[in-house]
């Protein structure tokens, strides 16, 4: 198993057993983010606004492609016909959904956001729960694409969901995934935040995609750049091979070939961004900001490069990586027609 491929124990914490519970109660108390304001045009209703809202904070089942699966999900009180954002979240490698959750939910509760966080497969017990990034052709590996798109036809059909304003952000082996759909599911997805793991799937025909990436400058897992990339899990130290999870591995080294300044370099190409000068500055002195805004349709891409930075998500003093996120996502809506084509 991989241990290391996840927040670290001080950032899952005592919090991870209670925060859904915790987050549950504020939403029944209320929201002060206010959804209406997050479209710059109309929004695109979902076919949950139809009707009576069918989901409620919680944990919901949600069995695929003969796996079970479920996530956690996390609903504002909003009026019931106005159609409100959603931001899907994926952990890392071998965590939970809770986990996750403690970084991200109270935040998006606050700005309006319907939050779903899906639990990754473990193939039935024989692994570590994971997300599937498909860089390696590997039956056994679960087609984690096809589980987001049944997820999000639930949930838009169970809520009013504002078909425009659908977002993904992920850590570690999540981070990857979110970049996998970014490619698979641009018709669906406005925008994605990757923290701590990236990569770009080599068939990606998708349209632009706004991204903003997040990660440590020294993190010992996901390689920053090319003086320190290459490193395969398995000489790390941090494989267990007893407890399986061999598919995996090939699949998170193969996303690990190419180091994170490379990647974003790659979808700034992708995006049909101008490489030549990107605009850099610093956050608090010690996050480089590297913005590629010349971009296609709408297309920016950006880096927050944490100076000294581990593996983890990064927070407040040094940087609030979920509030970024999101107001990140409230600038990049889905464009309309393409949710026509």
């Amino acid at each position: 198993m991989l241990r290391a491929l996840g927040p670290t124990a001080r950032t899952a914490g005592a919090c991870i057993c209670v925060v859904l519970a915790a987050v549950t109660a504020a939403a029944c108390g209320g929201s002060t983010g206010d959804s209406s304001v997050m479209a710059d045009g109309a929004p695109s209703p979902s076919s949950g606004c139809s009707g009576t809202p069918a989901a409620r904070s919680g944990t919901v089942s949600l069995p695929y492609d003969g796996i079970d699966r479920s996530y956690d999900i996390v609903v504002p009180r909003t009026p019931s016909a106005e159609p409100m954002p959603l931001v899907l979240g994926y952990h890392g490698y071998a965590e939970s959904p809770q986990v996750l959750a403690a970084h991200v939910a109270d935040r998006a509760l606050l700005d309006g956001f319907v939050a779903v966080f899906p639990q990754g497969s473990d193939l039935g017990g024989a692994t570590p729960a994971y997300f599937n990034v498909e860089t390696v052709d590997e039956p056994l590996l679960a087609d984690d694409v096809g589980f987001t798109g049944a997820l999000l036809d639930r949930v838009e059909a169970d809520l009013c969901i504002d078909r425009t304003r659908i977002y993904a952000l992920g850590f570690s082996n999540g981070g990857m995934f979110v970049s996998t759909l970014a490619c698979a599911l641009d018709d669906r997805i406005a925008a994605v935040a990757p923290v701590g793991g990236i990569h770009l799937p080599p068939d990606c025909a998708g349209r632009p995609m706004p991204m903003i990436v997040t990660t440590g400058t020294s993190d010992p897992l996901i390689p920053f750049d090319e003086t320190d990339a290459g490193v395969p899990l398995a000489e790390t130290g941090l494989v267990d091979e007893s407890a399986g999870g061999s598919a995996q591995v090939r699949m998170l080294d193969k996303a690990r070939e190419k180091p994170v300044t490379s990647w974003v370099a790659s979808w700034a190409e992708q995006n049909g961004c101008s490489l030549d000068a990107p605009e850099v500055t610093t956050i608090g002195n010690i996050v480089e900001r590297t913005a590629y805004t010349d971009c296609d349709d709408g297309g920016d891409v950006v880096l927050q490069a944490v100076e000294y930075g581990d593996h983890e998500w990064p927070t407040l003093p040094t940087l609030d990586a979920t509030s970024r996120a999101l107001a990140f996502f409230h600038d990049h809506p889905l464009p309309r027609d393409t949710l026509d084509r």
